[in-house]
């Protein structure tokens, strides 16, 4: 009986992977690019929310948490490596497009985004760059679909990756009451592909072994440093 609950189970979420996989065309890369454009917006309209409170929702796109969770998410529903690359980039620039490009406009009625009506170009560049390596990080990450024992690696480092932040962000919670919202997210994404992902890895020991070599790697010469310096 349970078996057979777990067979429906899969099948349906089967049917709604396949139902929103992103086509390599230039309609869905199209309403990739527009949600990219809104998760912007989002992410900016956030700074009205103090950061240095609690939930700390003005966090969202200063951390790399929503940004590794984009890429994993454009990634899984895409439909080749090509495709997964130029989905990931549009994304990320269409955020990033629309995330200072509302910033200048609200320095003109709104002194906490005050520019001196200047476009920050020096970010915008930065982070165009970085859309881009999204797109080939995103490339490389596809390759996890292939029937390989190295796809368990790959299948590991998203969630690694939130894990190590999520640990970062809940030291920030215990000693400066911050960061709440960030890490919440981030244990909650890391669960969710941390379990998703391991159903679908070849080798389950060596995307267990990767998983906590990565979190600890990334927490101690990425999060460590910076927790150091900025709280």
């Amino acid at each position: 009986m349970g078996n057979t609950r777990s067979c429906k189970d899969c099948a349906i979420f089967s049917r709604l992977e396949n139902f929103m996989k992103l086509k390599d065309n230039f309609k869905s890369y199209t309403i990739v690019f527009i949600v990219g454009i809104l998760a912007g917006v989002v992410c900016r309209l956030s700074d009205f929310f103090p950061y240095e409170d609690l939930w700390s929702l003005s966090s969202i796109a200063t951390l790399y948490g929503f940004w590794i969770a984009s890429v994993t998410v454009t990634t899984f529903f895409s439909s080749s490596n090509i495709g997964a690359a130029v989905n990931s980039f549009l994304y990320m620039f269409g955020m990033t497009l629309s995330f200072y490009g509302l910033k200048y406009i609200l320095g003109f009625f709104f002194a906490q985004f005050d520019n001196d009506g200047r476009f920050q170009t020096d970010l915008f560049i930065l982070y165009s760059v970085l859309s881009v390596a999204c797109g080939v990080g995103s490339f490389i990450l596809y390759f996890w679909n292939r029937d390989h024992v190295l796809n368990s690696i790959l299948y590991a480092l998203p969630a690694s990756g939130l894990l190590a932040e999520g640990v970062g962000c809940l030291i920030i919670l215990i000693n400066n009451h911050m960061l709440l919202a960030q890490t919440l997210f981030d244990f909650a994404f890391a669960l969710l592909f941390g379990c998703l992902f391991l159903k679908r890895a070849k080798n389950k020991a060596l995307y267990m072994v990767t998983m906590a070599a990565v979190t600890a790697l990334v927490f101690f010469i990425i999060y460590k440093p910076f927790l150091l310096t900025a709280f």
